[in-house]
């Protein structure tokens, strides 16, 4: 972890507080291509955290760490003792520092890619998110790359999804659709 970031201070402190403005825009019709910045670089120290240091980690454990950090965001930052809660708490303090954000709009961030970990849910094993986001983000081995293709191509045919459908499935960031 960083050894700039107060312990002491609360990710809280490190927010801008929400405005009467900022809470009515953070329904249900809330864009994520808004925060595209904030929540990629969430996703690459996940995608990060995994690839290189715990290939152990599962979705599960993706989720309980975001849900921790979400639900105690008044807490001491020395609370949080989890690697991967402190590799997300060190990359969001830098991010914050570039582009603040506010205590909601943080919020919707955590539980976009929460999301994001729940709909990856339907493909079988245990890190289909991890796995899927390290594709995406173009971090996997050639080899690696060769078997996560292979496996979603297979996975997907089962299911009876078209051409389409697998093409969409395999597409990664910077990509469009042909």
């Amino acid at each position: 972890m960083n050894e700039n970031i107060d312990k002491d201070n609360s990710l809280a402190d490190l927010l801008d507080e929400d405005t009467a403005e900022i809470k009515e825009s953070m329904g249900p019709k809330q864009r994520p291509d808004e925060y595209t910045f904030h929540i990629g670089k969430l996703e690459h120290t996940i995608a990060q955290y995994y690839y290189k240091q715990d290939q152990d980690l599962t979705d599960n454990d993706v989720e309980m760490r975001l849900f921790n950090i979400m639900f105690h965001l008044e807490n001491k930052i020395s609370y949080f003792s989890h690697p991967l809660e402190l590799s997300i708490i060190a990359t969001m303090t830098e991010v914050f520092k570039k582009r603040p954000l506010t205590f909601s709009e943080f919020e919707f961030v955590l539980d976009y890619v929460i999301k994001s970990v729940e709909n990856r849910s339907w493909l079988p094993g245990k890190r289909a998110y991890l796995k899927w986001i390290c594709y995406f983000l173009r971090m996997l081995e050639p080899e690696d790359e060769e078997r996560y293709v292979k496996s979603i191509k297979r996975k997907a045919k089962r299911k009876g999804m078209s051409r389409s459908e697998i093409n969409f499935l395999l597409l990664r960031s910077g990509e469009a659709l042909d």
